[in-house]
């Protein structure tokens, strides 16, 4: 639900356990433990079903000026509240570019992995890439890039391993290994297995294309921006 929904765990999570409270508190006297069990069960799975489906009904409760005023967001903060940007109503290719770049990178140093990240670029900018494993280049991109006199553009895939376990892939779309496995021999698993001697693998590319997790293209010099921009926080 977290993922399709693009909620909250903790949420979903709350909505769950007051489901499965409500159904406790309105029990009929004498109800057998296992029925009790299945009510409460349903009424914690429709709790969270209800809340993701109908969405946030959060709004804004003062108005805009106050939130993008021209003033330090925080009294030891380089950062202005200005310097908050909606990505939603970017139209500039450019900007957008930027914005998702330093938004990966802001998200990479909160990880703590920017230390790996930055041996990638720099074997990007020290050339130690096939051109034919680099991504295909927009207009805008094809301008950059010749400042820069190479493409240093990659994907996020690129910072992941290449394959991930059998198990872990059937654990992460919500199988079991024994489900994937019988999944795997009808031909019916939204992933390729591949084998590597006697283990089972799937490649993390096809596991993300599964979940509609977007592989994005992004530059070096954002993701290092939104990562210093994080760090002076």
């Amino acid at each position: 639900m977290a993922r399709k929904w693009n909620y909250d765990v903790s949420d979903i999570r709350s909505a769950m356990m007051e489901g499965a409270l409500q159904a406790w508190f309105s029990r009929a006297g004498g109800t057998p433990s296992k029925a009790l069990l299945d009510t409460m069960m349903t009424h914690a799975f429709s709790a969270a079903r209800e809340l993701v489906e109908v969405g946030s009904s959060e709004t804004c409760a003062t108005s805009a000026e106050h939130l993008i005023a021209d003033a330090a967001h925080e009294e030891d903060s380089t950062l202005r509240a200005s310097s908050i940007i909606d990505a939603t109503t970017v139209r500039d290719p450019d900007t957008d570019e930027r914005i998702r770049g330093e938004r990966t990178g802001a998200l990479l140093q909160r990880m703590g992995v920017m230390d790996h990240v930055k041996t990638l670029h720099d074997k990007l900018r020290n050339g130690c890439r096939d051109e034919v494993d680099s991504p295909a280049l927009t207009p805008t991109q094809a301008g950059r890039s010749w400042v820069d006199g190479r493409n240093l553009y990659y994907r996020i895939s690129d910072l992941l391993p290449q394959y991930i376990g059998f198990s872990e892939a059937a654990n992460i779309i919500g199988l079991s290994e024994s489900q994937a496995s019988k999944m795997a021999r009808k031909g019916s698993l939204p992933f390729r297995v591949l084998w590597i001697g006697n283990s089972r693998v799937v490649a993390v590319k096809s596991l993300m294309h599964t979940l509609d997790i977007q592989d994005s293209i992004v530059h070096p010099d954002d993701v290092e921006n939104g990562a210093s921009h994080l760090g002076e926080e």
